[in-house]
């Protein structure tokens, strides 16, 4: 899954305070706070700032410089402190150990805005993820950066040095075609001075004058719509009777505590987790009615002529790349017509919960965040959210407090961790009441993920 942006070119940026330690005390570090205002009234293309206060050790650093790149997906990542001669100063040695390419000019550069430049030791390097790429850079924790960053110029107003921000532009451009603007200068000005050389991306590339569109054949027309007006889809019947599995305890005549509708992973149908009822009631969890729908039989794009049961099309084998926008929206619009047949049978909604494991668990946070009436919880394990970025403009009051529990595999082979986490960080900034778990193993459940969903319940049912 790419960086989810809420705009188009936002900048997301990464600011790491490291606090220096000298003679057994600790110097707090007032840079970040002055580049935070720097960048904020500087740029005029968005920017998302993400802010850490971390230790002068190498583990607490290298970890955070992995989070924010490999998790939160930051384009830029500035630290500051930490890149004397000390022994305590990690940032140089944490930075080269997360980096797969260096830039040696770009850190003498840097080298030459710091108190001390024969004894600094900045680095700039970028480090490579499947999805993109982030320039990193260190600097020293003095307010003369600022200065740094912006151009230098005359009387006239004319550039006599550039800043240091021109440079990350351009960077930024090429390793992301990412089009930056500020203040005192149209980024695209910029680009054509600096970065004549630089093959622009499709999407940013201008088309000749001389080009003519080529119509769309009836067949494109028809798929475009199919994938992306979802807004034809006005009223979908929820499931067929035939579809629906309902499985109780075998063990007990109590009524049920909850009500879940639990969403089977893609290949496999809804009697696959027809035992969980009985395996949470062994684990001291609450009596649980569970819905089990089936998913439609399709064929799926990324792998033709195999018919199988999915909740919507996998349209390339990067699933997060490219999404069918349409049957996720369809889909959803499914479930949330099955919670309002349930309440109309008298379920309360708030003993309603929504899970699923795998593509059924993208769909539940997909369905569930964007409820517009309380609903007991969302359970998603093995799973990724769907769509990351509309989420921004698409989650509802409700979905900002509805409970949610992730729990994922340290060594799924099937939905990338990194991509499970970069979710479950989009729903963080979202909703503050997500609770987020890993545990060893692969694409599956174990007896222990099992054990936390089921106290989950409890919670919430308590609650």
């Amino acid at each position: 899954m790419k960086p989810p942006r809420k705009h188009d070119n936002e900048l997301i940026l990464g600011l790491v305070s490291v606090l220096e330690e000298n003679d057994g005390m600790t110097y707090d570090d007032k840079t970040v706070s002055s580049l935070e205002k720097w960048f904020k009234d500087t740029l005029t293309t968005p920017v998302t700032i993400h802010k850490r206060v971390i230790a002068n050790q190498r583990f607490s650093i290298e970890k955070s410089l992995r989070e924010l790149v490999d998790i939160i997906g930051c384009d830029l990542v500035m630290t500051t402190g930490g890149i004397g001669p000390s022994r305590y100063d990690a940032v140089p040695e944490s930075t080269l150990a997360v980096a797969t390419r260096s830039l040696p000019g770009f850190a003498n550069a840097l080298r030459q805005q710091t108190v001390d430049p024969l004894l600094s030791r900045p680095q700039a390097v970028l480090r490579d993820t499947p999805e993109q790429t982030a320039l990193i850079v260190n600097v020293d924790n003095d307010e003369r950066i600022l200065k740094a960053l912006a151009d230098t110029r005359d009387s006239d107003g004319k550039i006599t040095a550039e800043g240091l921000f021109n440079a990350m532009r351009r960077c930024l451009l090429r390793i992301n075609g990412l089009q930056i603007a500020i203040r005192d200068g149209d980024c695209d000005e910029t680009v054509d001075i600096k970065c004549d050389s630089v093959s622009m991306p499709t999407a940013y590339a201008e088309k000749p004058e001389t080009e003519t569109a080529v119509p769309e054949t009836e067949t494109e027309k028809n798929d475009n719509v199919r994938r992306e007006d979802v807004s034809s889809i006005t009223q979908v019947p929820a499931f067929d009777s035939d579809d629906i599995l309902t499985i109780a305890p075998s063990r007990t005549r109590m009524q049920p505590e909850a009500t879940v509708i639990w969403l089977h992973g893609m290949g496999v149908d809804n009697t696959d987790f027809a035992d969980f009822p009985d395996q949470i009631l062994q684990l001291g969890g609450p009596v649980c009615r569970f819905i089990l729908p089936n998913a439609p039989v399709r064929e799926i794009s990324a792998h033709p002529g195999y018919p199988l049961r999915a909740w919507y099309d996998v349209l390339s084998d990067r699933f997060e790349d490219q999404e069918d926008k349409y049957g996720i929206n369809e889909t959803a619009m499914k479930v949330s017509r099955l919670i309002s047949e349930l309440e109309e049978l008298g379920v309360n909604r708030r003993r309603i919960f929504l899970g699923g494991f795998s593509q059924g668990a993208a769909m539940a946070l997909y369905a569930g965040l964007r409820q517009t009436h309380p609903i007991g919880g969302v359970i998603a394990l093995s799973g990724y959210l769907p769509l990351a970025a509309d989420l921004f403009k698409d989650i509802t009051p409700v979905g900002r407090c509805t409970p949610v529990f992730m729990a994922h595999g340290d060594f799924d082979s099937v939905i990338p961790p990194l991509t499970a986490q970069r979710g479950a960080k989009v729903i963080q900034e979202l909703n503050n009441s997500l609770i987020w778990k890993t545990f060893p193993i692969d694409h599956s459940v174990s007896t222990d993920e099992l054990m936390a969903m089921t106290l989950f319940l409890r919670m919430q049912l308590r609650a």
